[in-house]
């Protein structure tokens, strides 16, 4: 989110192309000395190009002053004509067009631009071009914003400035008057002209580096393999550039790139990448594709993102001084390494064709995230990981609104809603249990195949497809193919039954929907399940395709009926599991031991869904998160505080919140108290990622007394000494001690967080600030969000921070609908990126009442629709609120009557049919 625009010298230009950014035309032109003349407006294309002709490669020239708001471009775009053309159609947005030149043959001529709908920008001729080879040179003006974090960026860091790309999905139109899709993969050449003081780095390998008469400097490099738009990089500033090993079996020059005097804090990630890389390798059996591999810290940036040869991440994500580091941050940065290294082969190498096939990039670089992590760094849990991964994916799935895997692509709205969790995490979670049902060799030579055959080109769905199957000897299309192309997943329930003929499970499914979501009618899905179960004192497996509504699964290794049966052997299926009450019964008797770890913490997450379904008593799902409370395993006990949804503060009557405090009270006080705020010498990896989960539980929502008290101190000590709480506390600390915080410590924050020049401090600051609970002092939070002086991407998530709080919703809706215009509205005075507009239905996410999500639908209805991807989001907020209010009138009498009753201990209880 972002600062007000700053045009400099070309000061008109700058704020036309400011306002077109946020009017969307693509473009706008100023006349050239001659051209040809047009007798008539174009039709303008309609979301995707016209495909009669087609780039062949790019020359970019590009002149960037990071201090300056505005830039100059010269784009040489190499085209193939297939069929005569009468417009040049490209993308382009907030770009001032002061020259085009079309050349064909011997001749050459200029053009004029005109604007079309959206962001496309034509170039009319009075001529049409034949077929065969042309040429079209652009020379324009471009923005590159202190407000958006797309498109080409600045940002103030340390007191220097820089410039930053992110482009993806649709935002190189942005920065180059380009062919903006997938599909259009060719090489480019890039060359930066830049102040004194200042280098450029991009995809490839620095080819030259030449003085300026203005004594700035000509940065010249290679010239990329093909490559879409969105993959394109690049960054311009007083970078520190920390040489790692070199790495993968080309040895390829790796780099981590800092902002001025920082480079420090790149160690741990110098250290990991070449490891990472090196497995990633191992496992496609061929060498990383490209010719050196940077890694740079971009501050804002929203995440991560894997450009060939210059992947970027968010400098607090990436970069940590080793004092100030933790190891939730070093296995965040390693896990999203592997994701975004992997993309070097999913997505880069192989480029999905268009939008729809998003999932060949996203889906299977969080698949391999798990698959690389379990042998690089076995004691980190990683397919405990991925089966958390799945039932998150499975939450987003419960949704009528939530989109398909392979969601058609029929709007820039679609475009922009396919990255969300049914693409990452559902498409992985599918493709983890294709794996199993194939089997993992069969299934990494499937990939192997994929990649030979379609290396350095584009791919779709059925490109994969074909090749797996061809692997593998099996329709992997008729199985898969039910979960790529239609939403929702399946409820399996299973019962045991045994007779002369032997023991079976039978299986049944039907889509598993919350309370508050009404059935869309009959589904089914071709389901691998492999159904767990006791022979003897041993475990045995058996597994089968559920084609239908139902089927028999023969038990044929049991010589007797079966102790106990499991339907999801190591949570491989992507689906839900209830038991009828006798093969339940049999599990809580039997079998829970048996299970292991990945299928307990399934266990887990089915108990919670049940309940959420109403399938179950909500105070059966309590009960067992207590006694899961002081489980042993930290990823147990992890999985089991996902139950605690059943004990949100908004199903309850204010009167009823003493009791729910009191609960999480009992339940994790005494752990958390006993870990405490202050890692011990020589305590294990698992103690200190379960410390800060615990006793911030216990501290903020349980409020116990103890931990409340000694968070203040602590954070009174930590504002003078910043060593003085453990890296991984330091947040922890702030939010318990602001949860009750009084208004002099909310002015301490305050005033720390307008001096602060340090970005990782503030924003920890700003963290702090985010958890009070007083309505009036969030009112005043909320206020710095149009401080002068302060960065509103940094600050206005305190507002979403706040819509999460019982007593503080109200405050952050009001803030949000009364300031809609100033925060996203269409002036380029306002304060949030294009992007944030479709985002800011989530204030409303923590209702639970009809006449709130009425309030919801009467002011976002008619602005969402005009913001990208926000019809869709606004609808999936309203269907959670829906889905609250259902889950309340449900289970909240289940729920009070659990806590009025101190919540006895009792035996766990296996999920049943009731």
């Amino acid at each position: 989110m972002p600062n007000l625009l700053r045009p400099a010298a070309l000061a008109a230009v700058a704020l036309l192309s400011a306002c077109g950014a946020r009017q969307n035309p693509p473009a706008t032109a100023e006349p050239p000395p001659s051209s040809q003349a047009v007798t008539a407006t174009p039709q303008s294309p309609k979301l995707r190009l016209p495909t009669e002709m087609r780039p062949t490669g790019y020359t970019v020239e590009l002149t960037l002053d990071p201090k300056v708001a505005t830039f100059q471009g010269v784009v040489d775009i190499d085209l193939d004509v297939t069929k005569s053309v009468s417009v040049v159609w490209l993308h382009a947005k907030g770009l001032t067009v002061k020259k085009a030149t079309l050349t064909q043959g011997a001749s050459s001529f200029d053009v004029t631009a005109v604007p079309g709908e959206e962001d496309f920008l034509g170039f009319p001729l009075a001529k049409a071009l034949a077929t065969g080879p042309a040429k079209l040179r652009v020379v324009y003006d471009g923005l590159a914003s202190e407000k958006e974090t797309n498109g080409a960026f600045r940002v103030n860091e340390g007191d220097d400035w820089y410039i930053y790309t992110q482009f993806e999905p649709v935002a190189a139109r942005r920065v180059f008057p380009s062919f903006d899709e997938p599909g259009f993969k060719v090489p480019w050449q890039l060359t930066f002209h830049v102040p004194a003081g200042t280098v450029a780095v991009t995809n490839t390998p620095q080819e030259s580096e030449e003085a300026r008469p203005d004594g700035g400097r000509t940065f010249r490099f290679a010239r990329t393999q093909p490559l879409p738009s969105y993959l394109i990089a690049f960054g311009v500033g007083p970078f520190d550039f920390l040489p790692a090993a070199d790495a993968g079996q080309k040895k390829v020059k790796t780099r981590i790139i800092t902002p001025r005097g920082r480079t420090e804090e790149g160690v741990y990630a110098a250290q990991v990448t070449p490891e990472i890389l090196a497995a990633l390798e191992d496992y496609f059996g061929m060498p990383y594709p490209y010719e050196k591999l940077d890694v740079l810290a971009v501050p804002l940036l929203g995440g991560a993102m894997e450009h060939p040869g210059l992947v970027t991440f968010n400098s607090r994500f990436m970069l940590s001084k080793p004092a100030e580091d933790s190891l939730g941050r070093q296995r965040a940065f390693s896990e999203t390494q592997v994701h975004e290294l992997a993309h070097q082969w999913f997505g880069n190498l192989v480029t999905m064709q268009w939008w729809d096939d998003l999932w060949l990039n996203e889906a299977f670089a969080s698949w391999m995230t798990p698959r690389i992590v379990e042998t690089w760094r076995p004691g980190w849990d990683a397919p405990v990981e991925r089966v958390h991964d799945r039932a998150r994916a499975l939450d987003s799935d419960s949704l009528l609104s939530a989109r398909r895997i392979r969601q058609p692509i029929e709007s820039a709205n679609d475009i922009h809603n396919a990255f969300d969790g049914i693409t990452y995490g559902k498409g992985s979670a599918v493709l983890s249990m294709t794996e199993e049902w194939l089997g993992r060799d069969v299934f990494r030579r499937g990939i192997q195949r994929y990649f030979r055959k379609h290396a350095g080109g584009n791919a779709t769905a059925k490109d994969f497809l074909d090749a797996v199957s061809a692997e593998s000897g099996k329709d992997v299309t008729g199985m898969l193919g039910t979960f790529l192309d239609q939403s929702g997943a399946p409820l399996v329930t299973a019962s045991l039954a045994c007779g002369a003929d032997g023991a079976k499970v039978v299986l049944t499914q039907k889509r598993y929907l919350r309370l508050g979501t009404q059935s869309p009618g009959a589904q089914t899905w071709k389901v691998p399940v492999c159904v767990k179960y006791a022979n003897g004192a041993k475990e045995a497996r058996t597994c089968t395709l559920l084609e239908g509504e139902r089927t028999e699964v023969a038990l044929r290794e049991a010589k007797t009926c079966p102790a106990w049966v499991f339907p999801n052997a190591e949570g491989a299926g992507y689906f839900r599991v209830q038991l009828d009450a006798d093969a339940a019964a049999k599990l809580a008797k039997a079998g829970m031991q048996k299970l292991s770890r990945t299928e307990r913490v399934t266990f887990l997450t089915d108990v919670r869904a049940l309940a959420l379904a109403g399938s179950i008593p909500a105070a059966d799902a309590l009960s067992l998160a207590r006694r899961m409370s002081n489980d042993p395993d930290r990823v147990v006990t992890l999985a089991s505080l996902d139950l605690l949804e059943l004990v949100s503060s908004r199903l309850l009557p204010d009167e009823k919140l003493k009791d729910r405090a009191r609960f999480l009270r009992d339940t994790y006080g005494p752990r958390a108290r006993q870990l405490g705020f202050t890692p011990r010498k020589g305590e294990n990896e698992d103690t200190r990622l379960l410390r800060p989960r615990l006793v911030r539980l216990a501290g903020r929502d349980g409020r116990d007394p103890k931990l409340l008290a000694e968070a203040r101190t602590l954070a009174d000590t930590w504002l003078k000494d910043k060593s003085a709480v453990a890296p991984e506390m330091v947040d922890v600390v702030l939010a318990i001690a602001a949860t009750e915080g009084d208004a002099a410590f909310r002015e301490k924050l305050a005033a720390a967080v307008r001096g602060e020049k340090d970005r990782r401090t503030r924003q920890y600051l700003i963290g702090a600030l985010s958890n009070f609970t007083d309505p009036e002092l969030v009112k005043k939070n909320l206020a710095l969000v149009f401080e002068k002086g302060l960065d509103p991407r940094e600050t206005v998530w305190m507002a979403f921070a706040a819509s999460q709080g019982l007593r503080t919703q109200d405050v952050a809706f009001d803030f949000v609908t009364t300031n809609y215009d100033r925060l996203v509205g269409d002036s380029p005075e306002a304060l949030l990126p294009e992007e944030a507009a479709g985002r800011m239905a989530y204030v409303g996410s923590n209702f639970c009442d009809a006449g709130k999500r009425q309030q919801m639908a009467d002011f976002f209805t008619e602005r969402s629709a005009k913001a990208k991807g926000g019809p869709r989001t606004l609808a999936q907020v309203l269907e959670i609120v829906d889905q609250c209010i259902a889950l309340k009138q449900a289970q909240g009498a289940s729920v009070e009557s659990f806590l009025a009753q101190g919540a006895t201990p009792r035996p766990p209880q296996a999920p049943a049919v009731r």
